[in-house]
């Protein structure tokens, strides 16, 4: 009991802090969108060196994948050698398949925050900040935001419940500007993954293909869940696909993708060849370059026959002498 009880307050008090910070961000901009917006960017910012490095292991990762198509190619029939060489070859380069995971995981929290504080404001806010009380005196006008409610969930604005003391609409006109939100948020998901799946670059490895899996469920998993959702959270998901897909451009435009090990071996060929340094030409050349000119049906230098041609008359003259 006592630990159901501890973590009721923990749960309550993470609230509330969420709350808080939402408030201080009401009180600099007095608008609960906007406060959110911002609320989104923060999260972005404190979260930046990780999807940094999220970025530099995507692009080792892409370098790698001539080694991992070797290895699975070597042990395909031994699975528990394969994962032991591929862990050993993730730890020697420093990197991790999942860590595309992490920026995710972690925004979670704020997530499920928004969401409860959201739908009961008061419950954890202080009655003393200016978000408490204004939402105490016109809650209606608080959670406008461009013609939205961001108390209301799409699933209420069609069906016409009543949040903050007022009906959040009803029927399909009402729905519409909600419809518009929704779809946003599937496009905005659906590029996001498309820029990874761009900058992976083609292939048929197992994590390619997962990707791409993810890329086509998860943008109708979140248009699906998203009609249940207060709508303040979906303009902060939605806000962050926004700021995530402008990060990742400046992010690929500049650090492109490194080249695979393939692809450096193919460029270093010809540098190899230029840098010998010692004069001689290639084999082909050094062998072609006396008797072999003429088989290859070339005209000789001064007498202008190919090599196949006939003896000159004089020639013949000389045998019979």
């Amino acid at each position: 009991m006592r630990d159901v009880t501890g973590a009721v307050v923990v749960e309550v008090r993470y609230f509330e802090y969420f709350a808080q910070a939402l408030g201080a961000l009401y009180a600099v901009v007095p608008s609960l969108g906007l406060a959110i917006i911002l609320l989104t960017v923060v999260v972005r910012l404190l979260i930046l060196p990780l999807s940094i490095k999220q970025t530099r292991s995507m692009r080792e990762m892409q370098r790698l994948q001539p080694e991992v198509k070797r290895i699975q190619a070597k042990y395909k029939g031994d699975r528990q050698k394969l994962n032991e060489e591929m862990m050993a070859l993730y730890r020697e380069h420093n990197v991790s398949p999942f860590g595309g995971c992490l920026p995710l995981l972690l925004q979670m929290p704020v997530f499920i925050g928004l969401f409860y504080v959201i739908q009961s404001p008061l419950k954890y806010l202080e009655g003393t900040s200016q978000l408490a009380r204004d939402l105490q005196d016109h809650a209606l006008a608080v959670h406008r935001f461009f013609g939205l409610r961001l108390d209301c969930s799409p699933t209420w604005v069609y069906s016409g419940q009543e949040s903050a003391g007022a009906s959040c609409g009803g029927g399909f006109v009402a729905l519409l500007p909600y419809l518009l939100l929704i779809v946003l948020l599937g496009l905005t998901t659906f590029y996001q993954q498309r820029q990874m799946q761009v900058q992976r670059g083609p292939g048929a490895d197992a994590q390619t293909q997962q990707m791409q899996m993810v890329g086509r469920i998860m943008p109708a998993l979140l248009m699906f869940f998203s009609w249940g959702f207060p709508t303040g959270v979906i303009l902060y998901w939605l806000t962050t696909n926004v700021w995530t897909i402008g990060q990742q451009r400046i992010m690929f435009r500049v650090a492109p993708p490194l080249p695979t090990a393939g692809e450096t071996k193919s460029a270093d060929a010809p540098a190899k060849d230029k840098g010998r340094g010692d004069g001689k030409p290639a084999k082909a050349a050094g062998k072609g370059s006396g008797k072999d000119a003429p088989r290859a049906g070339k005209p000789a230098a001064g007498n202008g026959r190919p090599s196949g041609a006939k003896p000159a008359p004089a020639t013949k003259k000389k045998k019979k002498r």
